[in-house]
């Protein structure tokens, strides 16, 4: 077995079509395609040679898709399929006799999945994705098949309510199904959108509990500046505008105005995806999470005993990500970039959080990300300014007190209730 990294993306449909999922794209651009998806990883998810689908791939997706009906029609609901050639493993948890197409988008205003898993694969081209078509946003059953499944490392959720037309986010008052079991009982993570609006992070059944992770939108290497729509209070920013496939009857071409934290969370997702296939492969870690009893699974584990959790991943992120300068912002791109406004030097944690998960190899988050955790050969990160940790330290409290006492209580939010804070003996969360 070789070490891999799983991200499950539960959103709406993706397209495999797609060339920036192959071989030749511009993550896999040497023409070979990508080789994340092996023999062992089938075996442990029961992907037989019957669920290993071949797509005809030419250019004209029309005459693909005609040429592909066999394919098509034979999947079925709950069954868990890869697509050869690409890190693309998919499920539908629809019903595949409802007038839609499995899998795939079925328009071209339905491929807001097609946005987001190609941005955990911009954060890092060699995740595998599991791609869940949920019965519907927020579901059980979709949750229970990402965040209880023990293949799967991260999970990544953009979605939530908010205001019709506006966008505003509202409060929630229950957590997302299973987010708890799966990030502090069996050791995931579990990053979710903050919301485009001004809305308080929080308060968000996805972003909001403290053993999730909540990514606002920051307008990275255009404005550098955090826009004046992005959910407020986060535990990082990323970057908010992309250039991403976000098509469905096409082969080719992308989007580089695909924007908000539905997009800006996934690439964080990818990110820190990176940085637990990097420390696998150091610590010489096979396979997957090892899930322990009383809340104790780890991420990886060395030969001489060493364990890296879910925790210690979090912890490294919050100190290598990158805290933009006063001199990066550009006030002319800011008038364009969605009222971009630059960080504040006096008191960057107001808007920013932690700081910036940003995929750009020079600002280095991977690698001083692997260097606190000592591994890699990269330099630490120097330590924060104290404002950092006593703010943040403050919102988790808070987020405790909100998802631990009063979320139970009931919800704004009828679609996405149900969710449970679980139990715990002790506060598993590493503070700074």
């Amino acid at each position: 077995m070789v070490s891999r990294v799983v991200v499950a993306d539960i959103d709406t449909g993706i397209n495999p079509y797609h060339e920036f999922y192959n071989a030749g794209s511009s993550i896999y651009p040497t023409g070979s395609p990508p080789s994340s998806v092996t023999p062992e990883l089938l075996a442990e998810l029961g992907v037989d040679a019957a669920h290993q689908l071949t797509l005809t791939r030419t250019g004209d997706f029309a005459a693909d898709f005609a040429a592909d009906a066999t394919i098509w029609a034979g999947i079925k609901k709950g069954e868990l399929y890869w697509f050869k050639g690409t890190n693309i493993l998919a499920v539908t948890l629809r019903e595949t006799n409802d007038g839609g197409i499995p899998i795939l988008p079925d328009d071209e205003d339905d491929t807001h999945g097609v946005g987001t898993s190609s941005a955990v694969l911009t954060g890092n081209p060699e995740a595998v994705i599991l791609f869940v078509e949920p019965d519907a946003l927020g579901s059980e059953a979709s949750h229970a098949y990402a965040f209880l499944n023990p293949a799967v490392d991260i999970v990544t959720t953009s979605y939530g309510s908010s205001v019709p037309l506006v966008g505003i986010p509202l409060p929630e008052a229950n957590t997302f199904f299973h987010t708890f079991e799966g990030v502090v009982a069996r050791g995931k993570l579990h990053f979710s959108s903050s919301g485009n609006g001004p809305g308080l992070s929080p308060l968000r059944a996805g972003a909001g509990p403290w053993w999730s992770i909540g990514i606002s939108g920051f307008e990275e290497d255009s404005s550098n500046g955090r826009t004046l729509l992005s959910g407020l209070f986060p535990d990082f920013i990323s970057d908010f505008t992309q250039n991403l496939p976000y098509c469905m009857a096409c082969e080719s071409g992308t989007n580089e105005f695909t924007a908000g934290t539905s997009f800006s969370t996934p690439l964080s997702a990818g990110l820190a995806s990176k940085v637990i296939l990097e420390a696998r492969r150091a610590l010489g870690h096979a396979g997957g999470i090892l899930v322990r009893e009383n809340n104790q699974s780890v991420m990886a584990q060395a030969s001489d005993g060493t364990t890296l959790s879910n925790w210690q991943v979090r912890r490294a992120l919050e100190e290598a990500a990158y805290i933009p300068q006063i001199a990066d912002y550009d006030p002319v791109e800011g008038v364009f970039d969605l009222g971009g406004l630059p960080v504040n030097p006096a008191a960057p944690w107001l808007q920013i959080g932690w700081g910036v998960l940003s995929a750009n190899p020079e600002k280095e988050v991977v690698s001083k990300a692997l260097a606190f955790l000592g591994l890699g050969g990269g330099t630490p990160p120097a330590a924060k300014d104290i404002g950092y940790c006593g703010f943040q330290t403050g919102l988790i409290e808070l987020r405790h007190q909100y998802w631990d006492n009063v979320s139970p209580l009931g919800s704004l939010n009828p679609v996405l209730t149900g969710g449970s804070v679980g139990e715990y003996e002790e506060d598993p969360f590493i503070y700074c």
